[in-house]
């Protein structure tokens, strides 16, 4: 079962990465404007948010099964319409229902996680998934650009809907329902569940710390471009001879918490992962005053938080949906709505406030690892409320 899970984690990531290095074609291609092709980028992030919210009650009232196939089925068709396309317009609406249906596998991945196992060990799975989706991530751009440069960027769309017919069929044939029986309620009282959730601050506090923690990812990959041409005068490559450290960060700070939450417990994680981000951000800016200003007095304090990040934010994404076992889907899609919704803007405004310095970015990564610590402070206090009560 794990491996299903893992699967369910990868094809939303695949869909967006593969299709990035064939963004500056469809310039030429359709003769379109640099802000007409970015659409298919952000209306889809905007999409990949939005539908979250749809498919978690869904998923409460209908079962796991039933949704996550037809997820499916709108991964497979979405991207021949894509393929097919004569005009950026049909490719954007393409790309819309695209990230419709990728969006469920990635939700899938943690609602599956946390119906199939315990708190902790939710949490492993959970960082199992984020380690594996961060590696193939990493691959994914250098495999659409082969496959741009080699058969035409339709022929990604084609890939992406093939991934999407094996996933359908394993799902079909293998994955059972996963919801617990007893537990399904009509969508009224699913809907009435989902909003109490919205004043839980259990609720709030786990799910604030996972968007923080995205959001300051976010934030570097918005800020570091900038800052790497325009305060450290770098060229264009050293940006990605650089960025790996970050990803490495993230992928082993996944990869202690697939070894180790299930006998740690979540709230060890969330206290090592947070105090470790919060160590190393007064080191950042002690080393970008104190010496003279350099890639790694950035990349290297950046890449122990990613490492904090990666060891926090499985365990608070597992806290986060289980806290009502009636209603996992319904705290899936709102938490990812909302760590996808705040994520998008904290890049906007940091592309939006930069100054030709490395302040704006550095303030924005140190705001919100900051406030990520308060949002678990604020988890803490409500289930010591509720314990007390």
């Amino acid at each position: 079962m794990t491996c299903m899970v893992v699967m369910f984690g990868v094809v939303g990531p695949f869909a967006l990465q593969v299709f990035l290095p064939s963004l500056p074609g469809l310039k030429v291609e359709f003769d379109a404007s640099y802000a007409e092709v970015q659409l298919t980028v952000s209306l889809y992030l905007l999409t990949f948010a939005c539908a979250q919210l749809l498919y978690g009650p869904l998923a409460d009232r209908f079962g796991r099964r039933r949704t996550i196939l037809v997820g499916l089925a709108i991964y497979i068709i979405a991207p021949i319409i894509c393929a097919s396309a004569m005009s950026i317009e049909a490719l954007t609406v393409g790309r819309v229902l695209q990230a419709i249906g990728a969006c469920a596998g990635l939700m899938f991945a943690r609602v599956v996680a946390r119906d199939i196992y315990g708190r902790n060990k939710a949490a492993s799975a959970i960082g199992l998934v984020t380690m594996v989706s961060a590696l193939i991530g990493s691959a994914t751009p250098m495999l659409g650009g082969w496959i741009d440069i080699t058969f035409g960027w339709r022929m990604s769309f084609w890939v992406t809907s093939g991934l999407g017919v094996a996933v359908f069929i394993m799902t079909f044939k293998w994955f059972p329902e996963t919801q617990s029986v007893g537990v399904r309620l009509d969508l009224y009282n699913t809907v009435q569940e989902g909003i109490r959730l919205l004043r839980s601050p259990v609720f709030l506090g786990y799910a604030g710390h996972t968007t923080c923690t995205l959001s300051a990812w976010y934030a570097m990959l918005a800020g570091l471009p900038f800052v790497m041409a325009d305060v450290m005068s770098q060229p264009p490559m050293a940006y990605g001879q650089y960025f790996p450290l970050l990803s490495i960060g993230y992928v082993l700070g996944n990869l202690v918490t697939f070894r180790v939450a299930q006998g740690w417990g979540i709230h060890r994680m969330l206290v090592l992962g947070t105090g470790l981000a919060l160590i190393a951000c007064p080191g950042m800016v002690l080393w970008c005053t104190a010496f003279e200003l350099k890639p790694l007095a950035l990349y290297l304090p950046m890449a122990m938080i990613t490492f904090a990040h990666g060891l926090s934010q499985p365990a608070a994404t597992s806290a986060a949906v289980g806290v009502n076992p009636h209603v996992v889907g319904s705290a899936t899609g709102m938490m990812g709505f909302g760590q996808w919704s705040v994520a998008a803007a904290t890049a906007q405004i940091v592309g939006v406030i930069q100054n030709d310095t490395i302040w704006p970015t550095v303030a924005v990564v140190i705001a919100l690892t900051t406030l990520s610590m308060f949002s678990y402070a604020l988890a803490c206090y409500g289930e010591t409320r509720t314990q007390n009560t």
